[in-house]
């Protein structure tokens, strides 16, 4: 047998078409062909980690890097699971509360957020998450998986990003979620003893520019994001043309 590799694949737009739970038939048989070779296969993605759980165990993919490299899981059982930094998260919810701007939380492995505001915005139906309206006790939260807050209108001040990783989202709101997918993959690759040059990463947004490093050999999906396609060490054709079969195929991987 070849060497084996350790493959990591972001959702959306990458495995998944466009932000949902569809495989191309192409991609999918490459998935199962890898597995049959004896290499690793992996999720790697931003989703919530009961989110990436379902699409994978849909799939039949074994492991899976979540929550933006916060938490593990192999064959269904959670290794790891780590929420945002507690006290930063308060201080810019206390924050949000004082300049008016709603907000809504994920602090529970589901996906529902809780938001104490009716007039939080969630009208975008590509929005996979749940919206709760419920009293939030700041304080007296555990764990803080994601946040999400409608921004500042234009020309007012943006809120102080108190250290927390902040991208613009649907609704005209900011998504506060752990972006450092490396940092998933180097624990996954620890854990079943991989080594991290045997890496190969697939990725078409800006959150898969932490995965995009060496040692770990990077391709980027024709549809991805030009910064992306710059750091990638292959650029492959889209996610819907089999861009990952080429791939595959291209450096004798299958």
């Amino acid at each position: 047998m070849m060497d084996k590799k350790y493959f990591f694949f972001d959702i959306d737009r990458t495995l998944g078409l466009d932000i949902s739970s569809i495989i191309p038939a192409d991609t999918l048989y490459c998935l199962r062909l890898l597995q049959h070779k004896g290499h690793f296969v992996s999720i790697a993605s931003g989703r919530l980690q009961c989110d990436a759980q379902h699409f994978a165990d849909h799939y039949g993919i074994p492991a899976v890097v979540s929550d933006g490299g916060n938490s593990l899981s192999i064959d269904g059982q959670v290794l790891e699971m780590e929420g945002l930094p507690l006290n930063n998260c308060k201080a810019l919810l206390h924050e949000l509360d004082e300049r008016h701007l709603p907000w809504a939380v994920v602090c529970d492995n589901t996906l529902n957020r809780y938001t104490p505001y009716e007039t939080f915005p969630h009208a975008d139906p590509n929005n996979y998450m749940r919206t709760v309206v419920h009293p939030v006790a700041i304080d007296d939260l555990t764990d803080i998986y994601k946040i999400t807050y409608a921004r500042p209108q234009e020309g007012d001040p943006e809120p102080d990003h108190h250290g927390l990783p902040h991208l613009t989202y649907l609704d005209h709101t900011y998504l506060v979620e752990p972006t450092d997918k490396s940092r998933g993959i180097f624990r996954m690759l620890e854990r079943i003893g991989g080594r991290p040059e045997d890496a190969v990463v697939f990725g078409d947004g800006l959150n898969d520019l932490s995965m995009f490093r060496k040692p770990f050999f990077s391709v980027a999906m024709g549809n991805a994001k030009p910064e992306l396609k710059a750091r990638a060490d292959y650029v492959t054709d889209d996610n819907d043309k089999g861009g990952i079969l080429h791939a595959c195929l291209k450096f004798g991987w299958i």
